[in-house]
């Protein structure tokens, strides 16, 4: 009986919430190479992160980001690409156009050369809602 109650469980569980490709999780640094979990908004001091490797060894010329997950008045704009090592620094400016709500969401970046996604990558946005 119970393992028929844990393969029902399990079928259900499946079924509710199928499995999804996660995009990896990177971090952020400041010019000082201090590093960072999550991005602030109304920030445009920090980079992401990303290992040459996910973009094939080169960065294209034409190198855009799409993001996804956050809140409409949330965006996050790709503003310079720098190479350090083995990584690939994405400078970008977080802001919001909404400061009466806060912002606590997992944002994926789409990594996009000639129309084609190249990669994804994850980081959190974060926020605090301003007083009224």
């Amino acid at each position: 009986m119970n393992r028929l109650f844990r393969t029902a469980a399990l079928a259900l569980t499946l079924t509710l919430f199928p499995a999804v490709a996660a995009a990896p999780q990177v971090t952020a640094v400041d010019g000082r190479g201090t590093g960072y979990v999550a991005l602030p908004t109304e920030s445009g001091w920090l980079a992401l992160v990303v290992p040459l490797t996910a973009l094939g060894g080169v960065v294209p010329d034409d190198l855009s980001i799409s993001v996804s997950g956050l809140p409409a008045t949330t965006t996050i704009t790709l503003d310079d690409v720098t190479i350090s090592g083995e990584n690939v620094l994405l400078h970008v400016t977080v802001s919001r156009s909404d400061l009466s709500t806060g912002v606590n969401s997992l944002a994926v970046l789409s990594l996009r050369s000639g129309g084609e996604v190249l990669t994804k990558v994850s980081i959190p946005v974060t926020g605090l809602a301003s007083a009224p």
